[in-house]
């Protein structure tokens, strides 16, 4: 069975409580609810995910643009969700000249293996790109931490994979990063996904 009468949920979060309000949007198509997005975001100046509407009578929500941005991921699929709407929100910001900070009021350190001279941290939209740990007061045992992890992923040849072990080390330099900038900055540990 084919329809076209597609039910579309716009759930906006709210600045610094990440209070939720819901729209929906009926009766019309993707493009149509993506701009609806657009508009009522006010230009994504409002943290914003979409999901389509399961009319059965078990129901639910199936997210289609961002997710529930007050649950924290856990796989990869909902890390690359949150990391589309933090990105459309942080660059609506810096295109206003508004702080480039996710509603929490937090910062955003993305955390990746790079073919560069540097750290592996990230502050995109911001003057803080690569990310200089020292600007964010990160610990010099873990600034040389994060030093010798990127130049692992440098060490190997391009086409090469990642090993595990620098996965391994990658996720145990997260924690300790994302617990040195607890109040801070969120961070995205983009090398998993």
């Amino acid at each position: 069975m084919e329809k076209n009468d597609a039910r579309f949920r716009l759930v906006l979060f709210a600045d610094e409580t990440l209070a939720m309000t819901a729209y929906d949007i009926a009766d019309t198509s993707i493009e149509n609810a993506l701009e609806a997005a657009y508009e009522i975001s006010h230009g994504h100046q409002v943290m914003w995910g979409l999901a389509l509407l399961d009319a059965s009578a078990s129901g639910g929500l199936t997210w289609i643009s961002g997710t529930n941005y007050t649950h924290k991921p856990t796989t990869t699929r909902q890390w690359q969700h949150r990391r589309t709407m933090q990105d459309r929100y942080l660059m609506a910001k810096s295109g206003s000249a508004a702080p480039v900070l996710l509603p929490t009021g937090l910062r955003l350190i993305r955390m990746f293996g790079e073919w560069a001279t540097c750290w592996g941290i990230w502050e995109s939209f911001t003057d803080n790109y690569p990310c200089d740990p020292c600007v964010l007061g990160v610990s010099a045992a873990l600034t040389d931490d994060l030093f010798a992890w990127n130049e692992t992923y440098n060490g190997r040849q391009i086409d090469d994979p990642v090993s595990q072990s620098w996965r391994t080390t990658g996720e145990l330099l997260y924690k300790r990063l994302q617990a040195e900038l607890d109040g801070v900055a969120e961070v995205r540990p983009e090398f998993l996904f």
